[in-house]
């Protein structure tokens, strides 16, 4: 089992028109049984936190990381 951290994060345009990420809410999930299992439980909980159905209405992609890897990003 191991601990990870979810980002989730929208993709916005600066005034001049650049693209960017904007950093929305960080979820941790500890002693799961795998990144999917955390993915999914830090969804359900941002959804729940937001106090929205889905949590692509706040946010357009999330980075996973546990202890031991790197961050992988899933837009959706």
């Amino acid at each position: 089992m191991a601990d990870y951290q979810i980002k989730f994060f929208k993709n916005v345009l600066s005034s001049d028109g650049h693209p960017f990420k904007v950093l929305q809410r960080v979820v941790s999930v500890s002693q799961s049984n795998s990144c999917e299992d955390a993915v999914r439980i830090a969804q359900q909980r941002f959804a729940g936190l937001e106090n929205i159905g889905d949590w692509r209405l706040h946010a357009d992609f999330f980075e996973a990381s546990d202890d031991t890897h790197a961050p992988h990003s899933t837009v959706v």
